[in-house]
């Protein structure tokens, strides 16, 4: 990789291009650590998906979507994702853009492997930024490698020529991490949970998938009658209206998270890394049903389970298993043990000031 002259303003500032879509959970370490780096008086600007706009006006941080390619639509299936791998009119836009204006760093996401291949053609200095666990995203890209070769992606190469790799995760989670991947921990501030009375806290996606509908009826269905206090947040993408509720649990479209999960006992999730994370970061165990099975949501919960630390169950389980599943993160002592000591450990974690500082430092590198 070829050294460029630092263009940062200041010889203390340095200027960073941020590259994201909108993947739900992709964004949140984007907003995070930009954010961070336009707190400590460094040049930051995004280029994503228009729908992400609102997101980044509200948070402070520049963003223009992709001249070419800002209005992707982002869908759950393999095809709209490999599209979006491949999407040449972002590498397009990515080159125009550092053309127009240089940066010392670029900071990608893994998934965009056509704008990253671009960078690494430029000889332009670039970081990944992994919101899920390097073993789910990065180490499981490598297996497609042949494949992507095919379609004009030198996966290998393009991996490699990354400065640094920051994971929005943290170690104990990332059971097949490559050796360069640098944990910061979750971008949330997080305590340690303390519920008066057992809280279960149930949140599944806010993207429309398929079978969102019918999970969350199997799900309400399993914990009528459970002796909690159970919160259920349906997020934008369905209408609290269209579920039958049994009176045991209160039903929100929408609710703030951060005061929750303090008071959460347990958690139950679609395994979305930003809330599975989120959960454990307050030291809750959590129940993984996952939505998306061509997704990571699977590997967070056999990641999950393994650690000992929750349940995971497949995405048709019955109201049965599911109510099992529930009584067991309730009253099992040993496995809520497992999740406050796990807890412990990702609270120390530095999150997106580490995350920063390990921008920067690549950042100063040129």
């Amino acid at each position: 990789m070829s050294g460029r002259r630092r263009v940062g303003r200041l010889a203390d500032m340095a200027s960073f291009l941020f590259l994201t879509w909108n993947g739900g959970g992709a964004t949140v370490p984007v907003t995070a650590i930009a954010g961070e780096l336009l707190r400590r008086g460094h040049h930051v600007r995004v280029l994503g998906h228009s729908v992400q706009e609102p997101q980044f006006a509200e948070a402070g941080i520049p963003f223009a979507a992709y001249p070419r390619a800002g209005g992707f639509e982002v869908k759950a299936t393999p095809l709209n994702l490999l599209t979006l791998t491949l999407d040449r009119r972002a590498a397009r836009d990515v080159d125009d853009e550092l053309s127009e204006r240089p940066v010392d760093l670029v900071v990608g996401d893994v998934l965009l492997l056509s704008t990253l291949k671009t960078l690494y053609r430029r000889g332009q200095r670039y970081a990944l930024l992994e919101s899920t666990t390097d073993t789910l995203m990065r180490v499981r890209l490598r297996r497609f490698g042949r494949v992507l070769w095919f379609l004009g992606l030198p996966v290998r190469k393009i991996l490699d020529g990354a400065d640094t790799v920051v994971v929005a995760s943290v170690a104990e989670l990332d059971p097949k991490a490559e050796a360069d991947a640098e944990h910061v921990g979750p971008m949330v501030a997080a305590v340690e949970a303390r519920s008066v009375r057992p809280t279960l806290l149930m949140s599944l996606s806010t993207f429309p998938f398929p079978r969102l509908k019918d999970s969350w009826q199997r799900l309400l269905n399993a914990v009528d009658g459970v002796s909690a206090r159970v919160i259920a947040t349906t997020g934008p993408s369905l209408d609290p209206a269209e579920l039958d509720a049994p009176p045991n649990v209160e039903l929100h479209g929408w609710a703030d998270h951060a005061e929750l999960m303090v008071q959460a006992t347990a958690v139950v999730t679609h395994g979305g890394h930003g809330t599975t994370i989120a959960a454990l970061a307050h030291g809750v165990p959590v129940l993984v049903l996952p939505l998306d099975t061509g997704s990571d949501q699977p590997g967070i919960g056999r990641i999950v389970a393994q650690a000992g630390v929750g349940i995971a169950l497949p995405p048709g389980a019955s109201a049965e298993r599911l109510q099992a599943a529930v009584e067991r993160l309730l009253h099992d002592e040993g496995l809520r043990q497992r999740a406050r000591e796990l807890g412990e450990r990702i609270r120390s974690y530095g999150g997106r000031r580490t995350g920063a500082e390990l921008l920067i430092r690549a950042a100063e590198h040129n």
